[in-house]
């Protein structure tokens, strides 16, 4: 019998992957997933196409979003889990960064020009399929034209602080991000904590309960990008607070990253969805 997979982190063409939302519901159910979240980066673009795909399908799927968040040390992201895709406030604040980042885009490849790297931004666009336009897809046109030999040594020499290309980000704050995703009726979970920079476990714990007054109620522990370590110790840390445990693969389907799976022989522990639905229970 096939053990039950869940990922509860993933993104499709709406923002960064490069797999359409109907494509990454039938690679989920082909790969044996039955729960799947999709939270594609600022937009909630591809959710409608993904839930056509998935009625009358084995899979449960929660609609969701990643936002990114202003925050001075290392990378912040927090993902909303069971969102009302069509709350006007939200989709009102996505439409806002949605202009922000195609703007941010052309002036990216701008910069870039002005360093004597040529490429296209309607060949940018193109690669976003119709979706958000970011980093990633720019960083894939650098690729096709002979400026680096795949997408992380892009970041390696372009696109980041200090080097051509770079532009800053259009972020919400937390407390924003936290109160769009509740006022959708979502969970608010810190994405990938490893990503933020702290001095130690008891440093990130105190920034957790800062979070934690804003209304932040999840943790994803089980995450790629966090060694055995991290995931026991972040475990251990939500635990002690009181929040819920989630974990995703981060799924953009050009990198690393096995769908259900939070390290390459590590499926995702079905029983978070267990608790989620406790959770959700009135």
């Amino acid at each position: 019998m096939t053990e039950k997979r869940i990922d509860l982190h993933t993104h499709t063409t709406a923002s960064d992957g490069i797999v359409t939302p109907s494509g990454l519901i039938d690679f989920a159910l082909e790969n044996h997933i039955e729960v799947l979240a999709i939270t594609d980066h600022d937009t909630v673009a591809g959710l409608p196409e993904a839930m056509e795909r998935s009625v009358n399908r084995n899979i449960i799927l929660i609609p969701g979003i990643e936002f990114s968040v202003q925050w001075d040390r290392g990378t912040f992201h927090i993902v909303g889990l069971y969102i009302d895709h069509e709350n006007g406030p939200l989709r009102s604040r996505v439409n806002w960064l949605a202009e922000r980042r195609s703007s941010r885009a052309q002036r990216i490849v701008e910069d870039l020009d002005g360093h004597d790297i040529r490429i296209s931004f309607d060949e940018v666009l193109d690669e976003a399929r119709g979706g958000v336009v970011g980093k990633p897809h720019i960083a894939r046109v650098l690729v096709r034209h002979g400026y680096a030999s795949n997408t992380k040594d892009v970041f390696s020499h372009f696109l980041e602080k200090g080097k051509p290309g770079y532009v800053p980000k259009e972020k919400v704050t937390y407390e924003e991000a936290i109160a769009l995703i509740k006022g959708a009726g979502g969970i608010p979970v810190l994405a990938h904590p490893g990503s933020l920079e702290y001095s130690d476990y008891d440093d990130f714990e105190n920034m957790l309960r800062q979070f934690m007054k804003a209304g932040l109620e999840g943790v994803e522990v089980y995450s790629e990008m966090h060694s055995a370590g991290d995931v026991s110790a972040f475990h251990d840390i939500a635990t002690r607070n009181n929040l819920l445990i989630s974990g995703g693969s981060d799924f953009h389907g050009d990198k690393e990253e096995k769908i259900g799976y939070y390290a390459p022989e590590n499926p995702i522990p079905f029983g978070i969805y267990e608790a989620l639905v406790r959770y959700r229970m009135p």
